[in-house]
Protein backbone atom coordinates (compact mmCIF):
# COMPACT_ATOMS: atom_id res chain seq x y z
CA UNK A 1 0.00 0.00 0.00
CA UNK A 2 1.07 3.63 -0.88
CA UNK A 3 0.15 6.56 0.21
CA UNK A 4 -1.16 8.25 -3.16
CA UNK A 5 -1.49 12.50 -3.25
CA UNK A 6 -4.47 14.30 -4.78
CA UNK A 7 -7.60 16.06 -4.01
CA UNK A 8 -11.19 14.22 -3.76
CA UNK A 9 -13.25 14.74 -7.43
CA UNK A 10 -15.46 17.41 -5.68
CA UNK A 11 -12.94 19.92 -4.84
CA UNK A 12 -10.82 19.20 -7.82
CA UNK A 13 -14.21 19.76 -10.10
CA UNK A 14 -14.69 23.07 -9.43
CA UNK A 15 -11.78 23.76 -11.00
CA UNK A 16 -11.67 21.32 -13.87
CA UNK A 17 -12.22 22.62 -16.94
CA UNK A 18 -14.91 21.24 -19.66
CA UNK A 19 -12.07 19.59 -21.58
CA UNK A 20 -10.54 18.39 -18.52
CA UNK A 21 -13.26 16.89 -17.23
CA UNK A 22 -13.74 15.22 -20.63
CA UNK A 23 -10.29 13.77 -20.00
CA UNK A 24 -10.74 12.38 -16.85
CA UNK A 25 -14.38 11.06 -17.82
CA UNK A 26 -12.48 8.74 -20.44
CA UNK A 27 -9.96 7.67 -18.10
CA UNK A 28 -12.09 6.34 -15.48
CA UNK A 29 -14.26 4.57 -18.14
CA UNK A 30 -10.99 2.63 -19.08
CA UNK A 31 -9.96 2.22 -15.70
CA UNK A 32 -13.59 0.22 -15.09
CA UNK A 33 -13.41 -1.03 -18.48
CA UNK A 34 -10.29 -2.85 -17.89
CA UNK A 35 -11.80 -3.78 -14.24
CA UNK A 36 -14.57 -5.33 -16.03
CA UNK A 37 -12.09 -8.14 -17.70
CA UNK A 38 -11.08 -9.76 -14.80
CA UNK A 39 -12.46 -12.81 -15.20
CA UNK A 40 -14.03 -14.66 -11.90
CA UNK A 41 -12.63 -17.85 -10.83
CA UNK A 42 -15.16 -20.52 -12.23
CA UNK A 43 -17.72 -21.07 -9.23
CA UNK A 44 -17.74 -17.97 -8.61
CA UNK A 45 -20.69 -16.45 -6.59
CA UNK A 46 -21.13 -13.13 -5.14
CA UNK A 47 -18.70 -12.88 -2.40
CA UNK A 48 -15.71 -11.23 -1.61
CA UNK A 49 -12.41 -11.26 -3.62
CA UNK A 50 -11.33 -13.67 -1.49
CA UNK A 51 -14.44 -16.15 -1.50
CA UNK A 52 -15.98 -14.86 1.54
CA UNK A 53 -18.74 -12.74 3.11
CA UNK A 54 -19.03 -8.67 1.35
CA UNK A 55 -19.59 -5.80 3.49
CA UNK A 56 -21.91 -3.03 2.81
CA UNK A 57 -23.08 -0.43 4.98
CA UNK A 58 -26.16 0.86 3.61
CA UNK A 59 -27.33 -2.31 3.01
CA UNK A 60 -30.04 -2.49 5.66
CA UNK A 61 -30.02 -6.35 6.42
CA UNK A 62 -25.75 -6.44 6.49
CA UNK A 63 -23.44 -4.67 7.15
CA UNK A 64 -21.56 -8.14 6.31
CA UNK A 65 -23.65 -10.73 4.02
CA UNK A 66 -23.12 -13.96 1.76
CA UNK A 67 -21.18 -15.45 0.27
CA UNK A 68 -23.67 -16.22 -2.00
CA UNK A 69 -23.97 -19.34 -4.93
CA UNK A 70 -25.37 -17.25 -7.45
CA UNK A 71 -26.81 -13.77 -8.41
CA UNK A 72 -30.80 -15.03 -7.90
CA UNK A 73 -29.54 -16.45 -4.26
CA UNK A 74 -27.89 -12.81 -3.99
CA UNK A 75 -31.21 -10.74 -4.78
CA UNK A 76 -33.52 -13.59 -2.64
CA UNK A 77 -31.48 -12.66 0.14
CA UNK A 78 -31.82 -8.68 -0.79
CA UNK A 79 -35.73 -8.63 -0.60
CA UNK A 80 -35.88 -10.74 2.54
CA UNK A 81 -36.87 -14.23 0.69
CA UNK A 82 -40.24 -12.99 -0.35
CA UNK A 83 -42.17 -14.82 -2.82
CA UNK A 84 -45.03 -13.19 -4.46
CA UNK A 85 -46.50 -16.83 -5.30
CA UNK A 86 -47.08 -17.31 -1.72
CA UNK A 87 -49.11 -14.40 -1.40
CA UNK A 88 -52.14 -15.32 -4.20
CA UNK A 89 -54.70 -13.27 -2.42
CA UNK A 90 -52.48 -9.70 -2.46
CA UNK A 91 -54.19 -7.40 -4.80
CA UNK A 92 -52.55 -6.73 -7.89
CA UNK A 93 -52.20 -3.10 -7.49
CA UNK A 94 -49.19 -1.13 -9.20
CA UNK A 95 -46.86 -1.68 -6.18
CA UNK A 96 -47.30 -5.20 -6.31
CA UNK A 97 -46.84 -5.00 -10.06
CA UNK A 98 -43.46 -3.32 -9.34
CA UNK A 99 -42.88 -5.91 -7.24
CA UNK A 100 -43.45 -8.99 -9.26
CA UNK A 101 -41.74 -7.10 -12.18
CA UNK A 102 -38.33 -6.99 -10.13
CA UNK A 103 -38.67 -10.46 -8.69
CA UNK A 104 -38.66 -11.98 -12.27
CA UNK A 105 -36.08 -9.69 -13.32
CA UNK A 106 -34.00 -11.50 -10.13
CA UNK A 107 -34.81 -14.43 -11.03
CA UNK A 108 -33.60 -14.19 -14.27
CA UNK A 109 -30.70 -15.95 -15.78
CA UNK A 110 -27.61 -13.13 -15.56
CA UNK A 111 -24.23 -13.23 -17.11
CA UNK A 112 -21.35 -14.18 -14.71
CA UNK A 113 -20.60 -11.61 -11.65
CA UNK A 114 -18.47 -8.56 -12.35
CA UNK A 115 -15.86 -7.67 -10.12
CA UNK A 116 -17.01 -4.10 -8.57
CA UNK A 117 -15.95 -1.13 -6.46
CA UNK A 118 -19.51 -1.09 -5.37
CA UNK A 119 -18.54 2.08 -3.38
CA UNK A 120 -17.96 4.81 -6.11
CA UNK A 121 -19.05 8.30 -5.13
CA UNK A 122 -16.84 11.51 -5.94
CA UNK A 123 -15.37 11.29 -2.90
CA UNK A 124 -13.27 8.32 -3.38
CA UNK A 125 -12.15 9.32 -6.81
CA UNK A 126 -8.36 11.22 -6.52
CA UNK A 127 -7.30 13.65 -9.01
CA UNK A 128 -4.00 15.39 -9.58
CA UNK A 129 -3.23 17.60 -12.45
CA UNK A 130 -6.28 17.04 -13.89
CA UNK A 131 -5.96 13.32 -14.35
CA UNK A 132 -6.91 10.32 -12.23
CA UNK A 133 -4.02 9.27 -9.66
CA UNK A 134 -6.54 6.85 -7.27
CA UNK A 135 -9.81 5.16 -6.63
CA UNK A 136 -9.62 4.34 -3.12
CA UNK A 137 -11.91 2.68 -0.32
CA UNK A 138 -12.15 -0.47 -1.80
CA UNK A 139 -13.86 -2.45 1.45
CA UNK A 140 -17.24 -3.16 -0.14
CA UNK A 141 -15.48 -4.44 -3.59
CA UNK A 142 -16.37 -8.23 -4.77
CA UNK A 143 -17.41 -9.84 -7.35
CA UNK A 144 -21.52 -8.70 -7.83
CA UNK A 145 -24.09 -9.01 -10.25
CA UNK A 146 -22.76 -6.69 -13.65
CA UNK A 147 -25.32 -3.93 -13.33
CA UNK A 148 -24.05 -3.46 -9.08
CA UNK A 149 -21.27 -0.79 -10.14
CA UNK A 150 -23.99 1.61 -11.60
CA UNK A 151 -27.03 1.36 -9.70
CA UNK A 152 -24.49 1.74 -6.35
CA UNK A 153 -22.82 4.77 -7.45
CA UNK A 154 -26.41 5.67 -8.17
CA UNK A 155 -27.71 5.31 -4.90
CA UNK A 156 -23.95 5.89 -3.11
CA UNK A 157 -24.25 9.29 -3.19
CA UNK A 158 -28.24 10.53 -3.59
CA UNK A 159 -27.65 14.19 -2.63
CA UNK A 160 -24.96 15.00 -5.34
CA UNK A 161 -27.71 14.28 -8.44
CA UNK A 162 -25.12 15.98 -10.57
CA UNK A 163 -23.30 12.36 -10.25
CA UNK A 164 -26.23 10.33 -11.37
CA UNK A 165 -25.67 12.61 -14.46
CA UNK A 166 -22.42 11.73 -14.70
CA UNK A 167 -22.23 8.00 -14.02
CA UNK A 168 -23.22 7.40 -17.98
CA UNK A 169 -20.03 9.49 -18.69
CA UNK A 170 -17.80 6.56 -17.60
CA UNK A 171 -19.79 3.41 -16.99
CA UNK A 172 -21.92 1.12 -18.81
CA UNK A 173 -25.63 1.86 -17.62
CA UNK A 174 -28.32 -0.04 -16.91
CA UNK A 175 -31.75 1.46 -16.97
CA UNK A 176 -34.23 -1.52 -16.49
CA UNK A 177 -31.87 -3.14 -13.50
CA UNK A 178 -31.87 0.89 -12.17
CA UNK A 179 -35.79 0.57 -11.76
CA UNK A 180 -35.56 -2.51 -10.48
CA UNK A 181 -33.40 -1.46 -7.70
CA UNK A 182 -35.58 0.86 -7.46
CA UNK A 183 -38.36 -0.96 -6.31
CA UNK A 184 -35.77 -2.88 -4.06
CA UNK A 185 -34.65 0.21 -2.42
CA UNK A 186 -38.48 1.10 -1.46
CA UNK A 187 -38.99 -1.75 -0.07
CA UNK A 188 -35.68 -3.29 1.26
CA UNK A 189 -33.45 -0.77 0.99
CA UNK A 190 -32.23 2.40 2.91
CA UNK A 191 -33.17 5.43 0.56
Amino acid sequence: MERVHGEDLPRAWKRLPKDGRHDMFTQLKAMFHELRTLTPPLGTGVESCTGGSLYDSRIKRGPRFGPFRSIQDFHFWLREELRPSEFPSRPKDQEWQDIENMVAMQDGPWPPPVFTHADLNPFNILVRDDKVVAVIDWDFAGWYPNYWEYTSAWYGNITRTGWQDELGQFLDTFSAELEMERTRQKWWGEV
